[in-house]
């Protein structure tokens, strides 16, 4: 294992457009990127862009910093040279004030999650304690900076159906986005458009100059309700008529769409998001909720929770019984030790979890949730070899920056061959709801 562990391979991804509008991933010239062996530089790897300049963000969770084993995290660049260059951003020499620190062994690094949107990247850190001998994670957040864009074009869609309740969570939710933003002459506009089974402009984009403004007149908005979600409808509403209201020449459009997931006319959506390419429209979904791992629930089987704004959701043990047996209850699977989402075809958000110790070999489900504490597993993967912690490591990736999910990656880390854990990855396609 060890000997995989100080080189980065960074594949190149390629959308080919043709006759079966296939991509591939070239594994003929990969960049390899070196690193401390010691360190074990590149256990975990996370690909962000800011701007359009590509890095590479890389954990290194026995990185020393000084006289204590800290670990920490590189940001490597990998914009078209051959040689690439890391720099080490000495998160273990990080102080807090007034703070009792133990940072010893702390292995920084050790998980990775990116988050493009804000140019943010989720940092664990699991801490050895030697008086109790039990390890507890902690989270850290950290910003790669980049020029802002303040001159948009904001429309924010927000579902205001029936489903959507208590509708007070959403005006707070909504105004705590407006305030993050840059709003005035020359910066940021925003505007509102309500949808469920009809569509309203609550206001448009040249009708507040202000936070203050824009933010009272969200207060204001009242629930339309509706027995449908025409999610896109909605879209294409606010991509034909709301950024042509008060809309500016030269400002970047920005569509954010605020829902429960649901969606009654979705057949309709991939011409929806098509319209909004064309338009240039960049867009954001917010999702109701956080999906986490409990890998320790139903005696170390493993669980999934999601976290909602009116409460958690929390499958009962029966649910999982399909893929996870009884007869295998004694294995402790480990489920929730991974979480990811792919986004279908039809934009439909599903979850994915792996399970490394399923049955030795490991397994990843894909799945939904449902607010009556059951799922539906629509999928298995599992793995090939005993031992390879298939499932330990998910990633999914929007290839050709449609909005959907293109394929899934999926880690078995201690995959052995040729003499040794050398690892390996499994490339998953998308198609519908079902990975191949």
């Amino acid at each position: 294992m060890e000997a995989c562990r100080g080189v980065v391979v960074a594949w190149a991804l390629s959308l080919l457009t043709g006759v079966c509008d296939a991509f591939n991933i070239d594994t003929k010239k990969p960049r390899i990127i070196p690193g401390s062996r010691e360190a074990y530089f590149g256990y975990t790897v996370q690909q962000h862009e800011i701007n359009g300049k590509k890095w590479l963000v890389v954990g290194a969770p026995y990185e020393v910093n000084g006289p204590q084993k800290t670990g920490d995290v590189y940001k490597c660049s990998v914009n078209g040279k051959t040689n690439s260059t890391c720099s080490k951003l000495n998160l273990g020499r990080v102080t807090l004030s007034n703070v009792s620190e133990r940072k010893d062994n702390m292995r920084l690094g050790l998980s990775l999650t990116t988050n493009p949107k804000d140019n943010s990247f989720l940092v664990e850190k699991d801490m050895d304690d030697q008086d109790t001998r039990c390890q507890y994670p902690l989270m850290i957040f950290v910003y790669l900076v980049a020029e802002c864009q303040t001159y948009m074009d904001i429309i924010i869609v927000l579902d205001g159906s029936n489903s959507i309740y208590p509708w007070a969570e959403v005006q707070n939710f909504l105004i705590r986005i407006l305030k993050k933003f840059y709003i005035g002459p020359g910066q940021i506009q925003v505007g509102v458009v309500q949808y469920g089974e009809d569509a309203v402009h609550e206001f448009h984009l040249n009708d507040y100059r202000s936070v203050k403004d824009v933010v009272e007149a969200a207060k204001h908005i009242e629930q339309r309700g509706g027995t449908e979600t025409r999610t896109a409808f909605g879209i294409e509403f606010a991509r034909s008529e709301a950024f042509q209201k008060g809309g500016r020449k030269g400002a970047k459009k920005v569509m954010i769409v605020i829902t429960d997931g649901e969606s009654h006319d979705s057949p309709d959506l991939e011409k929806a998001i098509e319209g909004s390419e064309k338009d240039n429209v960049t867009r954001y979904a917010v999702a109701d909720g956080i999906l986490l791992g409990a890998v320790g629930a139903y005696d170390w089987n493993g669980a999934v929770l999601k976290e909602t704004s009116s409460g958690k959701v929390v499958p009962h043990r029966e649910s999982y019984l399909q893929e996870f047996p009884d007869e295998l209850k004694n294995h402790g699977a480990y489920l929730g030790y991974t979480v990811t989402s792919v986004v279908s075809t039809r934009l439909n958000r599903i979850y994915v979890a792996g399970a490394p110790r399923f049955n030795h070999t490991g397994k990843v489900i894909v799945f939904t949730m449902h607010t009556n504490r059951s799922l539906t597993i629509h999928q298995s993967l599992t793995g090939e070899q005993i031992g390879a912690y298939f499932g330990s490591e998910i990633s999914s990736a929007d290839v050709d920056g449609n909005g959907m999910t293109d394929i899934l990656l999926v880690g078995a880390p201690m995959y052995f061959s040729e003499g040794r854990e050398r690892g390996k990855v499994y490339i998953y396609s998308l198609k519908e709801l079902v990975l191949v």
